[in-house]
């Protein structure tokens, strides 16, 4: 009877340990998003999407996340003159001049354009050399 009973103790603690580990995995698998905010999902390093609002799953340990807010855009210094019109000083092929901003930048373009015209910012570009 006694060799019954500690069957049947280590069986239930196999069992409960079993359960334990279940149940925090699920936990760590649910999370959830708010109306106002998105959680962008990265699967082993790979962008698989956003998802939310309400409950959304994820794998644990495999799956990154990332909650973002809706309706703020990052103005980083290389994104707030995107967007923005400015004038050409030169023309503007390989190289040249714009004003733009209270100020003069250098700049290049696809397609050649005169001195003279309005132009817009498409993407920034940081060139550098050693010090």
């Amino acid at each position: 009877m006694e060799n019954t009973t500690t069957g049947f103790s280590i069986l239930f603690c196999v069992v409960g340990s079993f359960f334990l580990i279940m149940m925090l995995g699920l936990s760590a698998s649910v999370r959830v998003v708010r109306e106002e905010k998105r959680l962008s999902v990265y699967r082993l390093g790979r962008y698989i999407g956003d998802k939310g609002p309400g409950l959304v799953l994820v794998i644990p340990i495999i799956d990154r996340t990332v909650m973002k807010e809706l309706g703020s855009l990052e103005r980083t210094p290389s994104t707030r003159l995107v967007g923005l019109v400015g004038e050409t000083r030169t023309s503007v092929y390989t190289g040249g001049k714009v004003f733009l901003a209270s100020e003069e930048w250098d700049a290049i373009s696809q397609t050649p354009i005169s001195p003279g015209q309005r132009v817009r910012v498409v993407r920034m570009i940081l060139e550098v050399e050693k010090e």
